[in-house]
């Protein structure tokens, strides 16, 4: 490809938050949790987080334990997939691929990581 065709894109990662919650303010998607693109859950983590609140809202009459009910419900979830994107990154840009060796341990990796069972509408609040 020649090197006027060539596009650097910028990557930006931070630790997780220690919270998303002030009052009856709250953060979803990647303002509460901005994750790296190398699992593809950026967009679904937006969704879920969505459903979950909405749910939360549904049930919840006072909005301050509603919204830290939400958050309570998809820290530990969104935590993991922001940190799993991590160190699948590491993977794809390795200069020595065998270094991060994965054992799959007879299992497929999605369904070791739980990236696709995680389902919002039936979720614990």
């Amino acid at each position: 490809t020649p090197p006027d065709l060539l596009f650097k894109w910028g990557l930006f990662d931070r630790e997780p938050l220690e919270r998303w919650t002030s009052g009856r303010v709250t953060l979803l998607g990647d303002a509460a949790h901005p994750v790296l693109p190398f699992l593809g859950h950026g967009a679904v983590m937006a969704i879920e987080d969505g459903v979950v609140l909405a749910r939360a809202l549904s049930e919840t009459p006072i909005i301050e334990d509603c919204l830290q009910r939400y958050e309570t419900a998809r820290r530990e979830r969104a935590t993991f997939i922001v940190l799993q994107s991590r160190e699948a990154g590491k993977h794809f840009h390795h200069a020595d691929p065998d270094s991060y060796r994965v054992r799959s341990q007879g299992q497929p990796a999605d369904e070791r990581l739980g990236l696709f069972n995680y389902n919002p509408v039936t979720a614990a609040l």
